[in-house]
């Protein structure tokens, strides 16, 4: 089944909203991986069936394809916690694609230390500037005026409504403000039910499109 993409335009740039990425010319950017969760959840004695620790890696595979992005910025939260197997599988994408940049931005569940990075050839930052966007992990506090801060962490979702007592959360894009909180990328990851004000904008990451609830 293909996907629709909507293209917007913030703080006169033009993005595109895709399923659960975003793309500012030919930077492609996601959120909140968190690989090496199913493997954590295993251990701990959850029942998540094997072919799902491959989920994630598969849709990054197929996206980095399908877009073609010159760099590939990853807000925070890359692997879930301490060294696994996982590590060296992402290894295995990025070095399949060298002429392609891939950026970490750091957030709360990164801590490898360099030299783990730098072997995966990720180039790793605390924050990162595109045009007038300004990407982190988590929310910064305030942010100079014409500038817009964009993050994941929150891991957001919108709740659904149909007919009767029919509801489905899906994942969104929040734009509140200067700030526009990513979906998470990673398929295990959880939604946060978003609160949302007056004007601001969601956009649902349906099954085959991204429509602009807000």
């Amino acid at each position: 089944m293909s996907f629709e993409p909507l293209a917007f335009v913030i703080a006169n740039t033009s993005v595109v909203f895709g399923n659960r990425w975003m793309s500012i010319g030919d930077d492609l950017i996601i959120a909140d991986l968190h690989l090496g969760k199913t493997m954590h959840f295993r251990k701990a004695g959850l029942p998540i069936p094997p072919s799902a620790r491959f989920a994630d890696q598969s849709a990054l595979l197929d996206l980095i394809h399908s877009e073609q992005p010159k760099r590939l910025v990853i807000l925070g939260d890359l692997f879930h916690s301490a060294l696994n197997s996982e590590m060296e599988e992402f290894g295995m994408i990025t070095s399949q694609f060298p002429e392609i940049d891939f950026l970490l931005v750091i957030g709360n569940h990164d801590i490898l230390s360099d030299s783990n990075y730098r072997s995966l050839d990720l180039q790793v930052f605390e924050t990162l500037m595109i045009g007038p966007f300004l990407l982190s992990h988590e929310p910064l506090d305030s942010m100079p005026v014409g500038e817009i801060n964009i993050h994941g962490h929150i891991h957001p979702g919108v709740l659904l409504k149909g007919r009767g007592r029919q509801s489905l959360m899906v994942p969104c894009f929040h734009l509140q403000g200067q700030h526009l909180c990513m979906p998470a990328f990673g398929a295990l990851t959880g939604l946060m039910k978003v609160k949302t004000k007056k004007k601001d904008s969601v956009f649902g990451v349906l099954e085959a499109e991204v429509v602009q609830l807000m």
